[in-house]
């Protein structure tokens, strides 16, 4: 019950920053990259689901963006990578543990994977901002083989379908405060 109770509150969390979220990314990957960037797993502490997953039922479409887009924007051009844990390590107890590029990483993992877990997403980030797809899209396919091959069998783990009808009921009330505090915002605009 208290895995639930911590995975809505972080689903809760990623909602209130969701409205902000447009205003916040200036720039977005195209709809191609964005897409196959959001096929990555994330380990958000309690279970692990792909991206797109977040994406889709935290973001709603703006615009001509799609919800990839405005994720993959959010966290690439806020530099929002360096605190989400996508790189999975066994260790030797046999417990897979996914580290963020900026975790203090195990002495256990070899100093190979340590530069890459530490440098990838550098690199990625300077192949965006210079508008390399293809190499973009070869380092999201080296990362998702590096998921598969290292994340043993959570990177298989989804969201159980019992927990979507309290995620829907989130994502609900998180909108009914978003659109409050806009309605507010606005009313306050309006009076000056």
């Amino acid at each position: 019950m208290l895995r639930i109770i911590k995975r809505y509150l972080l689903m809760l969390t990623l909602l209130s920053y969701a409205g902000s979220v447009s205003a916040i990314v200036t720039e977005a990957l195209p709809k191609a990259q964005a897409k196959h960037f959001c096929q990555l797993l994330i380990n958000d502490g309690n279970s692990i689901a792909p991206l797109n997953y977040h994406a889709r039922s935290l973001m709603t479409q703006e615009d001509s963006l799609t919800a990839e887009q405005l994720f993959a924007g959010y966290i690439f051009f806020q530099d929002n990578w360096k605190t989400m844990r996508f790189f999975p390590h066994t260790g030797e107890d046999g417990i897979v543990t996914w580290y963020a590029p900026t975790d203090q990483l195990p002495s256990t993992l070899s100093p190979e994977h340590q530069k890459y877990i530490r440098e990838v997403f550098p690199r990625l980030s300077n192949e965006i901002q210079a508008g390399n797809w293809e190499t973009v899209d070869a380092y999201i396919d080296k990362m998702i083989e590096y998921q598969c091959k290292y994340g043993g069998s959570e990177a298989a783990d989804t969201i159980e379908p019992s927990h979507l009808i309290g995620i829907i009921v989130l994502f609900l009330i998180g909108l009914a405060v978003i659109s409050f505090l806009i309605r507010n915002f606005a009313a306050k605009i309006t009076k000056q």
